[in-house]
């Protein structure tokens, strides 16, 4: 009886130490992962214990094998299978076999959730955004680990599947235009054709009328603009996905044009055009690469029309006043009006 004790208290005490060990390498590893503190610790017991079971076989499995081999036969024995001891038993491997797929969709619905989170914090997406992407993914988890709980007991799967169908087909019906934006809106956040702060100009010039303004916020539904008047734009996210987006803030420079007019005689091919460029090449708001254009685009009985062609710094687009009245002083007898690039069409 003594040899006995002793080997338990030997078995229990290298099952404790391995799993001791184990629990505080695989906790130590994991906490450096993206993974939650509970799932971590869970992992950890779980190690733990599985020394425990290894080491009760063990001592079973040394002192107690005629005993199991025994209990091994009597387990397909009809006394044991006319009882109600096999349908106990199997409520409790399919009660086994849920808690395991629950804590398999709550681990990686979680950590899905929080590493979308965390992929999109560079994103310049809102956190509330982030958030709502996140729980929607694990949301979406939880749903397929739902399926995997209900083909554990066997239920029948038709019925809520059909429901869940006949709800998103009318949904998809009764808020298509909202969905069309919900998913517009997603593909700008992802995408990210322009930023919060971009100077834009969004709009179909053959259907609807274009906006330029800078961006003020990007949701879901619409995109808002503050245009150069000082109105709020909202413009849905379908019109900025399926329309024309002209991003003004992509690069550093901005074309611009203005319309030179003056009477026929007061007129030169070489001497105005040079006039012209010497005078932008005094403006130190005009940039020298690329270079400035001046081409005649219209003759008349008593004028002449010319396209002025030059780039700016987006920063010092406001002095576009200043080069006005530098080609003004160069040009006192010419008319001049400045043509709005975003809809010009060279």
């Amino acid at each position: 009886m003594s040899t006995e004790i002793i080997l338990m208290l030997l078995i229990a005490v290298c099952a404790v130490a391995i799993g001791l060990t184990l629990r505080h390498f695989l906790v130590s590893l994991l906490k450096k992962t993206i993974l939650d503190n509970w799932v971590v610790q869970t992992l950890g017991a779980v190690v733990f214990v599985i020394p425990l079971i290894v080491g009760v076989f063990t001592y079973f499995s040394v002192q107690q094998s005629i005993l199991l081999y025994q209990f091994l036969v009597y387990l397909r024995s009809p006394e044991y299978l006319n009882t109600p001891l096999p349908t106990i038993m199997n409520y409790v491997w399919r009660l086994f076999l849920t808690m395991f797929a629950l804590f398999v969709g709550i681990a990686v619905g979680r950590t899905a959730m929080k590493l979308t989170i965390h992929s999109l914090n560079n994103n310049r997406i809102d956190i509330n955004l982030r958030v709502l992407i996140g729980r929607i993914i694990f949301f979406v988890i939880m749903i397929i680990d739902a399926f995997w709980i209900f083909l554990i007991w066997g239920l029948a799967i038709d019925f809520p599947v059909t429901v869940i169908g006949a709800l998103t087909v009318t949904f998809t019906i009764a808020f298509q235009d909202i969905l069309k934006d919900l998913v517009a809106g997603f593909y700008i956040l992802m995408e990210r054709p322009f930023h919060i702060g971009d100077s834009i100009t969004i709009g179909n010039a053959a259907y609807t009328p274009l906006h330029t303004g800078v961006v003020e916020n990007i949701e879901l539904r619409a995109t808002k603009l503050r245009i150069s008047s000082g109105e709020l734009v909202t413009v849905p996210n379908s019109l900025v996905f399926g329309g024309i987006v002209i991003n003004n803030s992509y690069y550093g420079e901005r074309r611009t044009t203005i319309n030179v007019s003056m009477p026929i005689e007061a007129f030169d091919k070489h001497e105005t055009i040079d006039q012209i460029l010497k005078a932008l090449k005094e403006t130190d708001t005009v940039t020298e690469v690329p270079a400035p254009t001046v081409i005649v685009s219209n003759y008349t009985g008593e004028h002449v029309v010319l396209l002025v062609h030059f780039w700016m710094r987006n920063e010092k687009f406001a002095s576009i006043s200043d080069v006005m009245y530098t080609l003004r002083t160069a040009l006192p007898k010419a008319d001049l009006s400045y043509v709005d690039s975003t809809v010009e069409i060279a």
